[in-house]
């Protein structure tokens, strides 16, 4: 797989989160290249955990200024980052039954290539217009 990264078409016009947006994308990229590199199952690890928790930082982080924004499709977003959770979670017990196996690569691609690409764009892009149509700032 090439391996994906940042561009400014994922930019939302949001510094906090765009930044986040960038670390988030570079260790999912780690993730798939420590799977297909077949590094030591150690690193795998270590990779996956610290997704799973960058993820939940993220999430936390994005949800919490949705919330003091007042936005409107708050919950509709948090459900679509708890089916993220969920996915991580089934990562990460196929990783620990069958190891570092094509379809595990092939499942973190497709979270590159699919759910975290369209998110960004387009689910996070509706928050960033909202909060641009209202003038709302979004702290650090």
């Amino acid at each position: 797989m090439g391996s994906i990264q940042w561009d400014d078409t994922l930019a939302i016009g949001i510094p906090l989160l765009d930044d986040q947006h960038k670390t988030w994308i570079q260790h999912l990229g780690a993730l798939a290249a420590a799977i297909e590199g077949k590094f030591e199952v150690p690193q795998v690890v270590k990779t996956l955990d610290f997704l799973i928790d960058y993820t939940n930082f993220h999430f936390s982080s994005e949800e919490a200024q949705m919330s003091a924004a007042g936005y409107p499709w708050l919950e509709e977003h948090q459900r679509k980052h708890q089916d993220l959770r969920e996915t991580l979670r089934t990562l990460v017990l196929d990783f620990e039954e069958d190891g570092p196996t094509p379809r595990l690569v092939d499942t973190v691609n497709d979270l590159l290539r699919n759910w975290l690409m369209r998110h960004i764009r387009e689910v996070d892009g509706v928050f960033a217009a909202y909060v641009r149509e209202k003038g709302i700032a979004i702290g650090q």
